[in-house]
């Protein structure tokens, strides 16, 4: 059967891309010449979706894995550049019979500034911009696996961070505008993480980020379109982060995550390894 009730099972998993996991936007410039980078690894395992009202019932087995590329580069001491490149988008839904097999493919892009725009005492200012253009395909198993939105989207949002315990620890927070085009829910997007850097090699983290729709009516999206099915997608993401310094500018980090308060995704264990590289 086709599990028409169950939308845009890959785009929900997805959508999250717009908000980091870590630290890598917040208020403090790379500065000139600075470069990070990072490939990482994400896999989504669920058994339970969220429906757009709220309600949440149980579904076959849900996989979705995704393989991203992020670099920043410092161009000036206030400006830095961004880049997401959603190098793999992979969902498969154990539904029996198995109608939707492993799907795959590039998902949305995403480039984006940010600027360290003052400080005053212990913190530290700053503004950021992403802007997503479609580059994944949204029409996947008729929008059930779809591997990006389908419009352009975007986030303006401002940055605030200060040091903690005598410079071990960091806290950060942000918070801004999403649009979406296309018809579908703008909404408020947000973030918070605190941090502690365990010994000089080693830092610990936990974060939380989410995005709440101005809106939980439908979207004027046009009938039949399939960019409607990620359409007032709504979450609150919570999990701990651990990095390592592993020398010669690279590190490895390791992200574990929840969510709750969820409309229109799929509900289960996100869990992230990325290998990053700095310079």
């Amino acid at each position: 059967m086709r599990w028409s009730g169950v939308v845009a099972l890959g785009l929900a998993a997805g959508s999250q891309a717009l908000v980091p996991s870590a630290v890598e936007a917040g208020p403090w410039a790379l500065g000139r010449g600075h470069v990070y980078a990072k490939l990482s690894y994400q896999r989504l395992r669920a058994e339970r979706y969220a429906q757009p009202d709220g309600t949440v019932f149980d579904i076959p087995r849900f996989s979705n894995d995704n393989l991203d590329l992020y670099v920043a580069a410092g161009v000036t001491d206030a400006l830095t550049l961004t880049a997401g490149v959603p190098l793999i988008r992979s969902s498969d839904l154990a539904d029996q019979p198995d109608e939707l097999g492993r799907e795959s493919g590039f998902g949305d892009l995403q480039m984006g500034l940010e600027a360290q725009l003052g400080k005053r005492g212990r913190f530290v200012f700053g503004a950021r911009g992403v802007v997503q253009v479609p580059t994944g395909d949204e029409t996947v198993s008729d929008g059930l696996q779809a591997q990006g939105s389908g419009v352009w989207e975007g986030a303006g949002l401002l940055t605030v961070g200060t040091s903690l315990f005598g410079g071990k620890g960091w806290a950060q927070a942000e918070a801004g505008y999403q649009y979406r085009g296309g018809g579908l829910n703008d909404g408020f997007q947000y973030g918070f993480q605190v941090g502690w850097n365990a010994n000089g090699r080693a830092w610990l983290s936990a974060s939380l980020r989410g995005v709440e729709p101005f809106s939980q009516t439908p979207g004027d999206v046009p009938a039949g379109s399939l960019t409607g099915v990620g359409d007032r997608t709504t979450y609150v993401v919570v999990g701990p982060s651990l990095f390592v310094r592993l020398g010669a500018g690279l590190g490895l980090q390791l992200d574990l995550e929840g969510a709750f308060h969820t409309r229109n995704l799929a509900k289960g264990p996100q869990f992230r390894a990325g290998l990053t590289y700095s310079r």
